[in-house]
């Protein structure tokens, strides 16, 4: 699934995004991805952040630039 899918996945609402993510075999079994969701059901909100912040280190992106342009999609 490519970042787009996952953008228009958001656009339908929190709950309805973890649903579908939910139910998406392929993005289940990602490890990350199931760590995520767990840290999510759980509440985790600060792992959830770390974890974004440390994928965006290793792709060179600044966390908060990305943060940011996620905010503006959806209107934030």
């Amino acid at each position: 699934m490519n970042p787009i899918n996952i953008f228009q996945m958001m656009k339908a609402g929190p709950q309805q995004f973890i649903q579908q993510i939910m139910g998406n075999n392929q993005m289940m079994s990602n490890p990350i991805m199931k760590n995520t969701m767990q840290m999510a059901q759980q509440g985790n909100t600060q792992g959830i952040e770390q974890m974004a912040r440390n994928l965006c280190k290793e792709k060179g992106l600044n966390a908060d630039d990305v943060f940011s342009q996620i905010k503006s999609r959806f209107g934030n």
